[in-house]
């Protein structure tokens, strides 16, 4: 009869290591994620770079050429970015298509606009 009015107030060593287990796998979790949010973070930051290079490539002033030209940007903050510019003909005499692509990560990923003028 006294051991089922005993009352024991603490935590048993199996129940500690079950929280801990189940904390850090919790913590683990919030890292991974919170790492995979940076990643694509930078990601969307790249393509907004690339997008920005392309539309500016796109509206320099150039021939009316057919043929095609690329280089890189530059700039420090443009490091790595390449651009390719592409004027074909259409179908339709008085107008052509342009097609200016930009590649980072060693030509990894890229942006792409097409125009017609």
């Amino acid at each position: 009869m006294k051991d089922i009015l005993r009352s024991d107030n603490g935590f048993t060593l199996l129940e500690v290591m079950i929280a801990f287990a189940i904390l850090s796998l919790s913590l683990i979790v919030l890292l991974s994620l919170r790492n995979s949010s940076i990643r694509v973070v930078e990601l969307s930051d790249r393509i907004t770079t690339a997008t920005l290079l392309a539309k500016a490539k796109m509206e320099e002033p150039r021939s009316v050429s057919i043929g095609e030209s690329e280089g890189e940007f530059e700039g420090d903050a443009f490091k790595g970015y390449k651009w390719k510019r592409v004027i074909s003909t259409t179908p339709f005499v008085f107008i052509k298509e342009v097609v200016v692509v930009v590649t980072w990560d060693e030509g990894k990923r890229e942006v792409r606009l097409v125009a017609y003028e």
